[in-house]
């Protein structure tokens, strides 16, 4: 099963539709954009951030390559009678125009592709992102334990292999991850005129598990 099954699969589930959004998302979105400002959900999932999107007065945009997750994201938006518009497609071909949005968010996604998959997003964030528009990505870092703790393909690329049903890395058990550190980050965005980076970082079991992930700011 590809990783695109996967998520497929996944996203028909419950319990791989989180309800909330992130809260380090919301503050950022509620402090950069304003009112009727267009904002694009790259690899929407559920659908969690284009409902927050949706319901604090931007408009809304979710694309996703899972039908399932496009099916969940619009079940959601129905549910509390909001409206975005929804589209399946890939991170690396993104079916809107040049300069389209104000803002595009991409939340814990990028990692789930290939290294080439991955340089095209970022040129195709770039292209559909107006002059002076904001991205905000969440990436893992090479500090996560995921990356840590599994076999590497690559430099930056995993084969996810987690024998602990307890830990959410079980659910990625064969996937292939790609993971970032600050030279991976600055050379994949390099087209973006400015870029920050941050990061948040939890630890679990009294410190010997860390989730590592970069937050990536980005102004065309």
């Amino acid at each position: 099963m590809n990783t695109q099954e996967k998520w497929h699969e996944m996203h028909s589930q419950k319990r791989h539709q989180p309800r909330y959004p992130s809260s380090d998302l919301v503050a950022f979105v509620l402090k950069n954009f304003k009112t009727n400002d267009q904002i694009l959900d790259l690899g929407c999932g559920g659908g969690r951030h284009v409902k927050f999107l949706a319901e604090n007065d931007f408009i809304a945009y979710g694309v996703d390559y899972s039908k399932n997750g496009i099916k969940a994201t619009q079940e959601l938006l129905d549910l509390h009678k909001l409206k975005a518009e929804l589209k399946i497609a890939s991170v690396d071909d993104i079916p809107y125009e040049d300069e389209k949005f104000d803002g595009v968010i991409c939340y814990g996604v990028l990692l789930y592709n290939s290294k080439e998959v991955i340089e095209k997003a970022a040129k195709e964030i770039h292209r559909i992102l107006k002059k002076d528009g904001v991205a905000y990505i969440v990436v893992r870092s090479t500090k996560d334990y995921r990356y840590v703790n599994n076999e590497k393909i690559s430099k930056y690329e995993v084969l996810v292999n987690e024998n602990d049903i307890s830990k959410s890395a079980f659910e990625e058990n064969g996937m292939k991850m790609y993971f970032f550190d600050k030279d991976e980050v600055k050379r994949v965005f390099c087209m973006f005129e400015t870029y920050e980076i941050n990061h948040i970082e939890i630890s679990l079991e009294d410190g010997f598990i860390c989730n590592h992930s970069y937050i990536i700011i980005l102004k065309k």
